[in-house]
């Protein structure tokens, strides 16, 4: 093998000092360091076959294998947004009210998928606290009854529940508030109204209302699938 580099490398140099123009479409400097690589190349399979003699079929089994992983691992890593995207979406089916982010033409949008109640069960938060919402379109604000509020660090003391509100279960009497910050995935808004009803009316409910979805570019329900365009 170290006769046969010596070959390579010397008629390598011969030809190389009598190149004018290049050789093969490649100048002189390519040519170089062709000839530079392809030493080192043949040194290294040298010493594999020194070193794995008597088992090559093993060794090139071996060197087989840690190619595919080495391609594997550089196909991640070239992948990794379009399969970062597809795990998104895999646990938005098996964990549904996981609102997955999604490149959209409109602006960020979030994808949920539908419950196994036919409702829409969004995960997100109120003044930094963790809490599933229900998607209610009729329900003109946020809603949640006192007990969910005063859970969720709302003061409410002094409330006075005077006002009506419409849900999907009719018409209920609540006290106006504001919530210092909601959040749906990266989808944040300030300074929402809404209504605290009294007791355990909602039965810890917290109803997703217009008072978010209409600051919202949209939101569609395509089948079992609510579509949030921020």
């Amino acid at each position: 093998m170290f006769a046969l580099l010596l070959l390579v490398v010397g008629g390598a140099a011969l030809l190389l000092l009598s190149m004018d123009g290049g050789f093969a479409g490649l100048d002189e400097g390519q040519f170089a360091h062709l000839v530079y690589f392809g030493a080192w190349g043949l040194l290294m399979a040298g010493g594999i076959l020194a070193l794995f003699r008597g088992r090559l079929f093993g060794a090139l089994r071996d060197l087989m294998v840690w190619g595919l992983v080495f391609v594997a691992l550089i196909g991640v890593f070239a992948y990794s947004h379009e399969l970062k995207g597809v795990g998104d979406r895999v646990l938005g089916v098996l964990m549904p009210g996981r609102a997955i982010e999604v490149a959209g033409s409109g602006g960020t949008q979030y994808r949920v998928v539908r419950s196994g109640d036919d409702h829409f069960h969004v995960e997100g938060s109120i003044d930094g606290r963790p809490v599933t919402f229900v998607v209610d379109t009729g329900a003109s604000m946020i809603a949640l009854d006192t007990v969910t509020a005063e859970r969720l660090g709302i003061d409410t003391a002094g409330l006075n529940y005077r006002a009506d509100i419409m849900t999907a279960n009719g018409v209920a009497k609540a006290a106006m508030v504001k919530l210092d910050e909601v959040r749906i995935g990266g989808i944040e808004r300030r300074n929402v109204q809404a209504a605290i009803t009294e007791g355990r009316l909602l039965g810890g409910t917290v109803l997703l209302g217009m008072s978010f979805l209409n600051t919202l570019t949209s939101f569609d329900f395509r089948r079992d699938t609510l579509v949030l365009t921020d």
